[in-house]
């Protein structure tokens, strides 16, 4: 595999080309904000009381909302907007992780998507699916470089990105492109340059997790498998795991502690998959429902949760969920109903908290469905 460069004007540092800044928090946003409950009364020489904790906390934040991640400190949410339009902006949204209040916005000429937060170099990187673009933004100095990896397409438009895993040790990021003969990138990012394009992957390589005790990237995807495994030094692919019955979409994917596990969140069958990372073989499936989407294992409670859409060609009205499965026994503990259609996880520092986006439906005929195309964004506390 021969390495490709990023040459100096796909690679663009500074502020200006981004418009990248942060804007202080305006009232509207703020009397949006759901409560995080009552305060005690305070009477003379009566100390105040903390507001009462709610297990699920729901705030209506944005259009277009994606993924999200927990970083710094807080949460951030990526906002593409209404539109799909390539050459629209979007926004990045932190909010306070225990009321999910807006902190400040991040402005972007381009949509974001994806989401993924190097904590050693307190970078944030955004996914700008439709330009092919990964965004990275140092928090700190409020500065942005833009990495070009889509290139475009001899039928028109652009290679799309989506899922980002880091390998925050070795300075490198992992980037899928699902499509029908998808792609990964793996990038240097100290030195800017693409070290590997894995080409002709076949159908939808999609989520991406990386072990870095093992050195193994795993990509999640679509076909006649549902895993691909690669070494990120060679760019070579190792292995695929094999999935029986009809054809699997595994969208997301994470590992579990210790490496030993990989789980996937099938979206054509509706069900969590268990791999056994050193042989391939399934070790359990778990019903979840309709559309399954994201996933992300707890080592602190030992739980996977998995969301689903809950909507299907077949059944357009659906609203989905996020189950809570148990480590070990792979058995459902709890189900969260979360109208209309539950979307991205992540996970508190603590493990104790879980934090979702909710997508809206575009069906006007939808019990759910809002003109002003709003989505929101969900605090479970899972100690409730």
């Amino acid at each position: 595999m021969q390495t490709r460069f990023i040459r100096s004007s796909l690679l663009t540092t500074g502020c200006a080309p981004a418009r990248l800044g942060m804007l202080a928090l305006c009232a509207a946003l703020a009397a949006c904000a759901a409560p995080g409950g009552q305060p005690g009364k305070a009477g003379p020489g009566a100390q105040a009381q903390a507001p009462a904790r709610q297990a699920v906390l729901r705030r209506d934040l944005a259009p277009g909302l994606y993924e999200l991640v927990v970083a710094d400190g807080d949460v951030f949410v990526a906002s593409s907007g209404k539109s799909f339009k390539a050459d629209e902006g979007g926004a990045i949204y932190r909010l306070d992780p225990d009321t999910l209040e807006t902190r400040a916005v991040i402005q972007t000429d381009r949509k974001p998507y994806g989401l993924a937060y190097d904590a050693r170099t307190d970078t944030l990187y955004a996914g700008n699916t439709l330009n092919g673009i990964v965004q990275a933004i140092d928090l700190k100095a409020g500065k942005a470089a833009n990495y070009r990896l889509g290139q475009v397409k001899a039928k028109g438009g652009v290679e799309h990105v989506r899922q980002i895993a880091l390998d925050e040790a070795g300075d490198r990021m992992f980037v899928t492109n699902p499509d029908t003969a998808g792609k990964v990138w793996i990038v240097d990012l100290k030195r800017g340059v693409i070290l590997h394009t894995l080409s002709g992957l076949r159908k939808w390589p999609a989520g991406a997790a990386y072990d870095p005790a093992a050195n193994r990237l795993y990509i999640g995807q679509g076909g006649d498998y549902g895993v691909t495994v690669i070494d990120p030094d060679s760019g070579k692919i190792l292995r695929r795991f094999a999935l029986d019955g009809a054809e699997p979409f595994l969208v997301n994917v994470a590992l579990d502690g210790t490496g030993a596990r990989l789980f996937g969140a099938d979206a054509n069958s509706g069900r969590l998959v268990v791999f056994d990372t050193a042989t391939g073989r399934v070790l359990a499936t778990t019903p979840v429902g309709e559309s399954a989407l994201d996933v992300r294992y707890n080592p602190v409670r030992n739980e996977i949760y998995v969301s689903n859409r809950g909507t299907s060609r077949a059944h357009p009205m659906g609203t989905g969920a996020i189950t809570v499965i148990d480590g070990t026994t792979y058995a459902v503990k709890a189900r969260h109903d979360l109208p209309a259609h539950p979307n991205s996880l992540a996970l508190s520092a603590d493990g104790q908290v879980l934090f979702a986006t909710i997508k809206g439906p575009h069906d006007d005929k939808h019990p759910a469905y809002r003109a002003d195309g709003m989505e929101g964004v969900v605090r479970i506390d899972l100690r409730e």
